[in-house]
């Protein structure tokens, strides 16, 4: 999600095109573009979700960047966010698992949040209510936003990594686990360390990816907690 957030924030845009005032709004846009999937989120396809003509969408919005930007905004303001209540660490912890939640419930956001040209302002407030956060507990504002930072692109690219991986069936060796698994395999393993840790990553590549995110994320925050002052 940090592709978006460190973008460069939004501008106004320039004057609309001329013509009526569409009947819907901005709001009813980004929920048809959510019902359409990031996916397969084309104007067009917008549109016809909207039951209105191409051009009545483009008076407006401009262009499918702005769709994505609309789309992830109102996801994140529709998200059930944690309150501050149980510490940094928890609270760090409860709200990677809402971002992983909505990488879940919208297949191809964890994609194109990254490539956004600018930043959703749902995203800019998430992102600077961790990091406030973070300050309120003993971090620099420099080391707040870096752990914050890290927390959300950890959830990227966990969660990105797991998802160009499905489907997965074993019936089928062509599917990316499979091969994933098959590669890993051939690698030599002469040696008994090294045997052991083919077989760590085999079970990797088989478990469950959330649990693997949050052991990934449960070592950086115990580094992360070195750099607190109490």
């Amino acid at each position: 999600m940090m592709g978006a957030m460190t973008a460069v924030p939004a501008h106004p845009r320039p004057g609309r095109r001329p013509g009526r005032r569409p009947g819907f709004s901005l709001d009813d846009i980004a929920r048809a573009a959510l019902a359409v999937g990031f996916r397969n989120l084309t104007m067009t396809a917008v549109a016809e979700r909207l039951g209105v003509k191409h051009s009545s969408l483009y008076r407006r919005i401009r262009g499918r960047d702005e769709l994505v930007a609309v789309a992830i905004d109102r996801a994140i303001r529709d998200a059930d966010w944690p309150p501050p209540e149980d510490g940094w660490r928890r609270y760090l912890e409860r709200t990677a698992d809402v971002i992983w939640d909505l990488f879940a419930k919208y297949p191809g956001m964890a994609t194109v949040v990254r490539d956004l040209p600018r930043t959703p302002p749902s995203a800019l407030r998430l992102f600077y209510t961790m990091a406030g956060e973070l300050t309120r507990h003993g971090f620099s504002p420099e080391t707040a936003v870096l752990v914050a930072n890290t927390v959300i692109d950890m959830a990227a690219d966990v969660y990105l990594g797991w998802e160009r991986l499905s489907p997965q069936t074993d019936a089928d060796p062509s599917t990316a686990r499979a091969l994933l698994r098959d590669r890993w395999a051939a690698e030599p393993a002469d040696d008994a360390t090294t045997a052991r840790l083919a077989a760590a990553v085999a079970e990797v590549i088989e478990g469950a990816p959330r649990e693997w995110f949050h052991r990934k994320l449960a070592l950086f925050l115990d580094g992360a907690e070195r750099h607190r002052t109490p």
